[in-house]
């Protein structure tokens, strides 16, 4: 047995072919909001609680992981002093990942299970290792999320340090996943190209401050038949009860070069609803739409102490039941122990049609993951 930092406790058997750590993790957040019009308010909250079991078994090439999230928000309790019951149950079950890989292959590993699909780079990064409190709001829009998934992949392709790649199927009912169903499916694939290497690139922050320049480039395509959701599998259906059938597209890179990191995401999404029983006035259009955003950060060489700042946007194309939406804001973060155990506080306006109209958001928050 041994503790590492950021991974827990981790138990090795005596021939090193069965390992086992267990990790827990939790972020506490307090939110103030100002909107334009109307009182301030606040929010006191244990955002996210985790515990996390990883490790490998009859080998070190099979290799699995599970994830708990335990708090109100991932259990998806809205408000727990609201007047409408359904706000004070938890909505969902407390199971996040739950996913098996083997690396027999270095070209042809399979993951099965449930995990974050490979989408944007930003959703599949963990929420611990973020440069800034949250996610940007191109996040709840775009990404695939969580589903119960099969898919081939290489951590190395060719064994280049230049090359990875995911293609997969999904049963595209989102996270829960459970019952019997058609066989409408969810279709993704992904490439990404390292033209300086394989480095640390799923985490936001350049902790290494390597004077040499790393990128990473990403591109992802998803076809999602039949999706019960406007946006993905897992949201709620829309009024008329129809389906929708979503074509998305998401490009995605990061570059770090000693303590800079700059990342940036642009998504586009064309859907076609599929409406049985509905009139045309009552039909609610597809999320048809396109959004960006750009990331900047840098760590302070003489302190563990970075400065960030983002702005996003999502907006609806042609005939669309998107509204748009952009966000300017920026952050400091003070890593005692990197991502494990920090402590961050960032500023954001969030506006519709004019900045100056716009709701600020300021949120602190401390993680610690032990």
């Amino acid at each position: 047995m041994r503790f590492v930092p950021g991974k827990g406790a981790v138990f090795t058997s005596s021939d090193r072919e069965f390992a086992l750590g267990v990790r827990v993790r939790g972020q506490i957040r307090h939110t103030t909001e100002a909107p334009k019009s109307g009182a301030a308010r606040q929010a006191f909250e244990i955002r996210r609680a985790r515990v996390v079991l990883a490790g490998h078994a009859f080998g070190g090439d099979n290799t699995f992981k599970m994830e708990l999230g335990l708090s109100p928000a991932d259990l998806g309790v809205s408000d727990n002093l609201s007047d409408d019951p359904d706000d004070r149950l938890p909505r969902r079950a407390a199971l996040l990942d739950l996913y098996f890989e083997f690396r027999h292959l270095r070209d042809l590993t399979v993951r099965v299970g449930q995990y974050k699909l490979p989408s944007n780079r930003q959703r599949v990064v963990s929420s611990g290792n973020l440069q800034l409190v949250d996610r940007s709001i191109l996040n709840p829009e775009f990404t695939l999320d969580r589903d119960l998934a099969l898919d081939l992949r290489s951590r190395d392709l060719f064994g280049l340090d230049l090359l990875r790649y995911y293609l997969g199927v999904a049963i595209a009912r989102g996270r829960d996943s459970r019952g019997f169903d058609d066989f409408a499916m969810m279709y993704f694939a992904r490439l990404e190209v390292l033209p300086f290497g394989l480095f640390r690139d799923y985490t936001e922050v350049d902790f290494e401050r390597d004077a040499r320049v790393r990128a990473s480039v990403g591109a992802t395509y998803a076809f999602i038949d039949n999706s019960r959701g406007l946006r993905r599998p897992g949201d709620a259906a829309p009024a008329d009860g129809g389906t929708t059938d979503n074509h998305l597209l998401i490009a995605d890179a990061i570059v770090k070069c000693a303590g800079i990191s700059l990342s940036t995401e642009v998504a586009y999404r064309r859907g076609r609803r599929n409406v049985v029983a509905a009139t045309p006035t009552s039909i609610t259009p597809p999320r048809n739409g396109w959004g960006g955003m750009v990331q900047a950060g840098y760590l302070f060489g003489f302190a563990p102490l970075e400065l960030a700042a983002r702005y996003g946007f999502v907006r609806g194309l042609g005939v669309t039941s998107i509204g748009g939406h952009e966000e300017l804001g920026g952050g400091v973060s003070w890593y005692l122990h990197e991502h494990p155990y920090k402590l961050q506080a960032d500023v954001f306006r969030l506006w519709e049609d004019r900045i100056s109209d716009g709701d600020l958001v300021v949120r602190v928050q401390l993680q610690a993951s032990l």
